[in-house]
């Protein structure tokens, strides 16, 4: 199930008594946990309800799964990371056998951080049962719904194209957002609504977003900006490897862009085949309006010539990386 059969499930009655909660999405899985304490611990009596053990023995599972509840209908079980479905052992046949009998009386949650490995016994024992749980990351409209009801709980109005300039500001990751989210609205102070101004002004800027800044800058020929911005993240610990991956990734875009504009296609075609909210769209259309064809055929033969440099070791990356930005600066001004 997804995270809104979960919701369901839970506003219903109708949990399995076994779950497991995985996924990227880690502030949606603490999200959801908060509402499972919320609705099967009675306020006063959380502690005597609920259980949390990292990599206990079978019996202590069992035992903890079988103890009766205190003044509530259930008790919560929570076990982190277990070896067994992560990836680092396997269930013994007790625990495998046991799950279909856990009591209605309780929940056993495993609790994983990340992806486990669902080739497990113990996965595929708990997915039988109905009790995988899926919190994967949030795309399109729902993260932008995301962005906007988080703002509403902070006590702001923001508009969608503002949320999707947040989104497209600080990337996609929800606990990010959620930061990024507080910091803002306690900025604004008293007024009501928050704007592009606001994000521009205090939200932390994502790696991707640094790069398409970075491009930016090397459209409008900014040497000194470009190679400020190059340097900053670095310094900030972002991999050379991962800062020419979105280099490249950035100047394919433009690629498409201009062979979807040289076949005719509709601005929302191409929106929807490069996969980006409207507002990116007409800053990507502006960045290769700034290039031939030709210029930013050769850019992308630039970020591939550089990346095989890299990986045969032919290339040092931080200045095969400074080298690559001058390149494509002075692409710019060429006549391809």
């Amino acid at each position: 199930m997804d995270r809104k059969d979960f919701e369901k499930a839970l506003a219903g009655g109708s949990l399995p008594s076994v779950l497991l909660f995985e996924g990227e999405e880690e502030q949606m899985k603490q999200d959801a946990l908060s509402s499972l304490r919320k609705t099967l611990l009675p306020a006063g009596m959380e502690e005597m309800n609920e259980m949390v053990l990292d990599d206990p023995e079978t019996d202590q599972l069992i035992a903890a799964a079988e103890t009766l509840p205190f003044l509530a209908e259930r008790r919560l079980i929570i076990v982190r990371d277990h070896p067994a479905v992560m990836g680092r052992g396997e269930a013994d046949d007790r625990l495998a056998s046991y799950l279909p009998s856990v009591p209605p009386t309780a929940v056993l949650l495993f609790y994983c951080t990340g992806k486990p490995d669902a080739r497990k016994k113990l996965y595929t024992t708990v997915k039988k049962l109905g009790g995988i749980v899926s919190f994967n990351r949030l795309a399109g409209a729902e993260l932008t719904r995301f962005v906007t009801d988080a703002f509403h709980e902070a006590g702001k109005e923001c508009d969608a194209r503002t949320a999707d300039y947040l989104i497209f500001t600080v990337g996609n990751d929800a606990s990010r957002l959620s930061t990024e989210i507080s910091k803002i609205a306690s900025y604004v102070g008293d007024r009501p609504s928050v704007t592009a101004d606001d994000v521009s002004a205090l939200a932390t800027p994502s790696t991707e977003c640094t790069v398409f800044q970075l491009v930016d800058a090397v459209v409008t020929g900014q040497k000194k900006r470009a190679l400020i911005l190059m340097k900053n993240q670095l310094l900030n610990g972002t991999e050379p490897a991962q800062m020419l991956a979105l280099l490249l990734r950035q100047y394919r875009f433009l690629q498409h862009i201009k062979i979807m504009q040289y076949e005719k296609k509709s601005r929302e075609f191409i929106r929807s085949a490069l996969g980006v909210p409207p507002f990116a769209l007409d800053q990507y259309i502006r960045q290769a309006a700034a290039y031939t064809g030709g210029q930013v055929k050769q850019a992308v033969a630039l970020c591939f010539d550089t990346e095989y440099g890299f990986k045969s070791g032919r290339l040092q990356v931080n200045s095969a990386l400074e080298a690559l930005v001058i390149k494509l600066l002075n692409l710019r001004d060429s006549k391809i």
